[in-house]
């Protein structure tokens, strides 16, 4: 055993992991036990606790309280009180350990407390975030609300959907509810209209009526193009001005898309073989109104 500990000092973990692999001995699973909590591996932490225990209450003291802990840790509460009333119904004749199970439930509650109190200044500070008019800082705390329970948070995003200034913003505040399948009425300002939908019956944002979603359209940017550069170019130019005009769909056909959208890609790559009527031609579309396409999409994505 002295080997292990070795290996431990000089955090070789792994390789304490894989000559403990086997092992029934209860001082090579406290190695291993340790070496998974070192090298962040938690849930397999317990994993082992559950199918050693009987072997690690050699050392009942010490698993109880790395379970405890680790438990704590993790924000499983109730599984540390569960796991607690297993351990003060075991028979202990050391006092330390029965000071140590004593003391316990203090230590739970008191983890409960902090993690609590941590999760409301995060809230606070995510809250304050929806509430900015920075769009980099109301975009990233829109993100980070996909993660959590939508009512700590749902009064700011419901003024986002009516009052912010950018549509992208807005937008994506009515994706996250879409997201969320949030099934009430609301608001929305799209673009200068107030509209009211009901997020939980909207479609995904990137469905295209009979052409599927746009990921089924770069292949065909690509044949028509044979340039992967400006393939994706025009799927992301297509992709933002979906989002744009959401919950709204773009209505255009295949060859209307291929080339608004691949001119557009071609504009901003500044490709010397950009003619638009040579292009208009060939689809036998209306030149003069695929212009007004072009220069109506150029126009919103520039308030995007």
């Amino acid at each position: 055993m002295d080997s292990l500990k070795t290996l431990m000092d000089k955090k070789q973990y792994d390789l304490v992991l894989k000559l403990t692999e086997n092992s029934q001995d209860s001082l090579a699973l406290f190695y291993r036990l340790s070496a998974l909590l070192a090298t962040g591996r938690s849930e397999d932490a317990l994993s082992l606790i559950k199918n050693k225990r009987q072997i690690l209450l050699a050392n009942p003291g010490v698993l109880m309280k790395i379970h405890i802990e680790l438990l704590c840790l993790l924000g499983k509460f109730d599984d540390a009180y569960s796991e607690l009333r297993y351990y003060q119904e075991l028979p202990y004749e050391n006092q330390e350990t029965e000071e140590l199970l004593n003391s316990l439930p203090k230590y739970i509650r008191e983890e409960e407390i902090k993690q609590y109190k941590r999760q409301e200044v995060g809230q606070d500070e995510l809250r304050k975030k929806l509430l900015s008019k920075n769009d980099v800082d109301v975009l990233s705390a829109l993100d980070a609300v996909r993660g959590q329970a939508l009512e700590s948070y749902l009064l700011p995003i419901l003024n986002i959907l009516k009052t912010y200034p950018k549509q992208l913003v807005r937008t994506f505040a009515l994706l996250l509810l879409v997201a969320k399948k949030y099934d009430k009425k609301v608001e929305f300002l799209h673009n200068d209209k107030i509209i009211e939908v009901v997020p939980n019956a909207l479609d995904e944002p990137f469905i295209i009526p009979g052409l599927g979603n746009i990921e089924d359209l770069s292949s065909l940017f690509q044949n028509e193009y044979h340039d992967p550069s400006l393939g994706q170019n025009a799927i992301n130019i297509l992709s933002s001005y979906m989002v744009y005009i959401y919950p709204n769909k773009i209505e255009y056909s295949k060859e209307e898309l291929l080339v608004i959208f691949g001119f557009i890609a071609k504009e901003l790559l500044q490709s010397k073989d950009n003619d638009l009527a040579k292009m208009c031609d060939k689809y036998n579309l209306n030149e003069e109104g695929v212009r007004e396409e072009v220069n109506k999409i150029k126009a919103h994505l520039e308030d995007f």
